[in-house]
């Protein structure tokens, strides 16, 4: 706020910045627009200002340590407050423990802490209850006025004070050479026109005897004397009054001296009260220092600058305008002074806002009762409680403790600033309101003269260009470097909670889990299987491992068999596939291999005739007969399956099925039933077993696919496919651990989306060319795509588990929650993988790791043709080895085995053995070949393209301005550590690269 001294006007500016060479932006110019009414009362001001100040002072818990100094709530009463609601809450939480709790209430453990609901609920309901008892403490205080103290106390303990330091500051008083060399005749006519001014603008009247240009343009010192004289002399005659209504409106009369600025205060720097008598009584005493400040700078300025007989005139004049002022004042002195003690004595009990002083008592006698009370019956009640209520009260303490600290007082401070900028939208006066000018106006001439600065002192020098850019550049680096602390900080939390939130949706036991089923499933099963072998696996190892001991339960007894089992196959059509002319004579019909295009999907009788076709069956049939027939096909949609990758093909989810039913006889009868009707033939092409278990154990759900899978050669190949799914979070100790850090990784996702956001804004489009920006927002799309995978596993988990709870005895598939906990796994695992990358990122500050990228710049363009030669070489070889073994051998059976064959030959892992079994000489001629130019040649040369980049990056190497800031931040690191760092001083003297030896090379290490 901007106040005009002399008319009172004022002008507010939003400016929300430092102006400052160590703070903030690090600039000294700036350029404000003045703000009008309507930007004052925006709600986004006044409830940025309103939080800003209730926070600091609103706040209970806060304010202890940031408490206003101009605030009459003191530090020891804030303490007190808190003390008292602390003791009352232990007294509240206390109580409620008496209350019989619910024996069944589940609870929650914490490592070695255990917890209920009811300790929560009890901690929050005892600190809303005794919020109101602290509210009113606290008004009270708040609202108590001061009590008034004599002001003479407060000038001589000033006075002393300053006497003892004996510091020079930049308010001392000039010496008199300096005050002579400052006083001219110019600046003593400024003075006197001034003065006149005022007078003429406080009695309301135009200057006598000259027109306001004349008026300007006279130089004449006894000519401006006599004007002055003559107002006074009019005010004696007319007694007129020097402050009239509309000075009133205006607030408080502020005049202007040179650069001395004057307000009426008290002796203690508190607004004097403005009664009519007493504001004529202050500017005539206001007139009369400055008549003493005018006679100073005329004895100042001696005879020599006046015509003969003029510097005597003008002392007499201005001695004279000093007798009348002294006679004025000594006659108004007593009348209003009875006036004066009466108004301020009324206006302390009834004008001025708040409670009365004496108010103070009663708050700290409420303090002192509650306190009281409270801890005895807290003691009292303590003695009759265990270990373990004892610790349970303990933690609805802390529990009400960070409620009040966090929600409450947060919640009571952000209502009120809403409440503030939403309905009342009343600029806050004590933010832009008057600013009190120290110093009384009766403290003699000398407080007139000792506030005129001396421009020739060093305070008032300011300090060369050179400094301001050195000071600029320094604080600009310490700047950085907290910046490169917070962000390695910040980035090492987000990693930290980003590994507990993937390791926090794993379980080792399920590798364990899985890998049981497998082999109780798969005992015995041979390396091929026909038709016949697969009933037999089917009537033997299926049903023993399908139906163990423990009815419901497969295996030994520990997994849970949720619903029914099914089998399922799918097949291709007859005369799906063309014979050779040659041939058409000795092979009657043929049969293809499984694709989408030959399934399929027609409904057939029992045998597979279409002469026995069973009819749909009507709405009100049994739930016997609504079960479709093992012989006819069933969509994918239908039987909520999904897609299947076998060893060869993908297979669609749907087919023909077969129900096993809920116990061992149904399914033997079943699986019998099927192999008397022929349910496998010719046109079989793969069958699949399918269910689900629960293991309560380990709290994870297993969705199991047994694969037997045959390409058209009638031999069957085995293989199972099972994924581990928890849908159930809520057990074991770490599940309210693990649902902290998903909230903390998601607030910091939030930041990161806040930093991103400003970045954009800043370099638009440029902001899309840098890779470490799009590393960024690839973690966090991929952040928050995990979530929406997160929240539709949960709903397709809950949706299976109620349509296994509504048809326990039928096969429940559970396929699509396995398939979204398959995807929020990748999307985790690619999280991981991009934020170990960022590493990368924050490691670059460590010189060697730096010169390896800045390497890896220098030699892309190289890098890039060996990287596109390796790859044609390593294709061409890839295709020839499918070409030539893949019909034989198994590692080369498909072009991304054979490629993978070639990536483990240039590792040293291969089979020799088996290509040169099969053909000695083409195996050898193109493993010699492959090692010769693939290893020998490309890959050596690559890696001398990198050696040659890296010889010339040490020669040219150029230091970042990163490497600085991290020096500047070891030195720091050292200095708080205590260890004595080595400077390089360069340039006689000017700061430079200073760091310890030892601490940059654990750092480069």
């Amino acid at each position: 706020m901007v106040q005009d001294l002399e008319t009172g006007q004022k002008w507010q500016f939003l400016c929300n910045s430092w102006l400052a060479v160590d703070m903030g932006d690090f600039v000294l110019d700036k350029s404000f627009p003045v703000a009008s009414e309507m930007d004052l009362k925006r709600f986004s001001n006044l409830f940025f200002m309103k939080t800003a100040k209730d926070f600091r002072d609103g706040h209970i818990w806060f304010s202890v340590v940031s408490r206003p100094p101009n605030s009459t709530f003191t530090r020891v009463q804030r303490v007190s407050c808190c003390f008292s609601l602390l003791l009352c809450t232990m007294l509240t939480s206390i109580m409620f423990w008496g209350v019989p709790n619910d024996p069944s209430e589940q609870k929650m453990d914490l490592g070695q802490i255990e917890f209920t609901w009811q300790q929560v609920m009890i901690g929050i309901q005892s600190s809303i209850i005794m919020f109101p008892i602290n509210l009113l403490i606290v008004t009270i205080f708040r609202n108590t006025r001061p009590r008034d103290r004599k002001p003479t106390k407060c000038l001589k303990f000033k006075s002393r004070k300053q006497g003892k330091t004996g510091r020079v500051s930049p308010s001392a008083p000039a010496s008199p050479q300096s005050m002579r060399r400052e006083v001219t005749p110019d600046a003593i006519v400024k003075d006197i026109k001034r003065i006149a001014q005022s007078l003429s603008k406080a009695i309301k009247s135009p200057i006598p005897q000259l027109n306001e240009a004349d008026f300007s343009k006279t130089a004449d010192i006894n000519t401006l004397l006599s004007l002055v004289e003559e107002i006074i002399q009019q005010q004696n005659q007319t007694s007129s009054e020097f402050y009239s209504n509309s000075c009133k409106k205006e607030g408080h009369l502020l005049l202007t001296l040179g650069s001395v600025n004057l307000q009426e205060s008290s002796p203690c720097g508190s607004p004097v009260a403005a009664e009519e008598p007493q504001r004529r009584s202050d500017y005539s005493q206001y007139l009369h220092r400055q008549l003493q400040h005018v006679e100073r700078e005329l004895e100042l300025l001696g005879p020599e600058h006046f015509p003969e007989h003029g510097h005597a005139q003008a002392l007499q004049q201005v001695q004279g305008m000093k007798g009348l002022l002294e006679s004025q004042l000594s006659s108004s002195s007593s009348v209003s002074g009875d006036a004066l003690e009466a108004s301020d004595g009324g206006r302390s009990s009834c004008c001025k806002g708040g409670l009365p002083w004496w108010f103070v008592f009663v708050g700290w006698l409420l303090v002192a009762a509650t306190s009281g009370v409270s801890a005895y019956f807290t003691m009292m009640y303590g003695l009759t409680y265990g270990l373990d209520r004892s610790v349970s009260w303990l933690i609805s303490m802390v529990v009400s403790f960070f409620e009040s600290l966090f929600i409450t007082q947060p919640i009571k401070v952000l209502g009120f600033a809403a409440f503030f900028a939403l309905v009342l939208k009343k600029v806050d006066q004590e933010e832009y309101g008057d600013v009190p000018i120290e110093g009384g106006l009766s403290e003699g001439s000398d407080v007139v003269l000792s506030a005129r600065r001396d421009s020739t002192c060093s305070f008032y020098q300011p300090p060369p260009p050179t400094d301001i850019e050195r000071m600029r550049s320094n604080m600009i680096k310490e700047q950085k470097v907290f910046a490169l602390i917070r962000e390695i900080l910040a980035y090492m939390g987000f990693l930290w909670m980003l590994l507990l939130v993937a390791y926090g949706q794993r379980d080792p036991n399920a590798y364990f889990l899985t890998r049981h089923i497998q082999q109780s499933f798969s005992n015995g099963v041979p390396s091929t299987l026909s038709h016949k072998d697969v009933f037999s696996w089917a009537n033997t190892t299926l049903l023993d491992s399908l139906f163990g001991e423990y009815p419901g339960f497969i295996t030994d007894g520990n997994s849970k068999l949720l619903g029914g089992a099914r089998i399922r196959q799918v097949r291709v059509r007859k005369g799906s596939c063309s014979i050779a002319q040659a041939m058409r004579q000795s092979v009657p019909d043929c049969h293809a291999p499984y694709s989408w295009e030959v399934e399929d999907m027609d409904s057939y009788g029992p045998g597979w005739n279409h002469t026995n076709i069973p009819p749909d069956p009507s709405p009100n049939a049994s739930l016997a007969s609504l079960t479709p027939s093992p012989w006819q096909y069933q969509s994918q949609g239908k039987l909520r399956a999904h897609l299947v990758w076998g060893s060869l093909v993908l297979y669609r989810g749907g087919g023909f099925v077969a129900d096993l039913g809920p116990d061992r006889e149904s399914a033997r009868s079943t699986l019998q039933h099927l192999f008397d009707s022929t349910w496998l033939d010719m046109f079989t092409r793969a069958v699949f077993v399918e269910f689900t278990v629960y293991n309560a154990n380990v709290n994870l759900f297993c969705i199991v696919t047994i694969i037997l899978e045959t390409t058209a050669v009638g031999a069957f190949q085995y293989r199972s496919e099972l994924q581990s799914v928890r849908l159930y979070q809520s057990t074991g100790g770490m599940h309210i651990f693990v649902m902290a850090s998903e909230v903390i990784y998601f607030l910091f996702i939030l930041y990161y989306m806040f930093e991103q956001a400003k970045l954009m804004k800043q370099q638009k489009w440029a902001y899309f060319r840098s890779k470490w920006n799009l590393l960024e927002l690839a973690i966090i799309i991929l952040s928050w795509s995990a979530l929406s995978v997160f929240i539709k596993r949960t709903l397709l988990g809950n949706r299976d588990m109620e349509y296994y709870q509504n048809h326990q005895d039928q096969f429940a598939s559970f396929h699509e929650t396995a398939e979204a906990d398959a995807v929020l796994g990748y999307l985790i695992a690619f999280l991981v993988l991009l934020a170990t990358v960022k590493l990368w990122h924050l490691l670059r500050l460590n010189p060697k790791l730096h010169m390896i990228t800045a390497t890896l710049q220098r030699a892309w363009t190289d890098i890039s043709g060996f990287l596109t030669v390796m790859t044609i070489m390593f294709l061409a070889y890839s295709i020839a080895s499918n070409l030539m073994f893949g019909w034989k051998l198994y590692s080369y059976r498909t072009l991304m085995e054979a490629a993978q064959t070639m990536v483990s030959l240039q590792l040293g892992i291969f089979n020799y053995e088996e290509v040169l079994d099969y053909n000695p000489v083409l195996g050898a001629f193109l493993i010699g070949t492959c090692i010769v130019f693939m290893t020998f040649v490309v890959v050596n040369l690559f890696i001398s393209v990198i050696l040659v980049a890296f010889s010339e990056e040490q020669v040219h190497h150029k230091p970042s301005e990163e490497e600085e800031i991290v020096d500047l931040m070891l030195l720091k690191l050292c200095s708080l550590l205590g260890i004595k760092c080595k400077k390089d001083e360069k340039d006689g003297g000017k700061e430079s690269d200073h760091i310890a030896t030892a601490s940059k090379e654990a750092f480069a290490n």
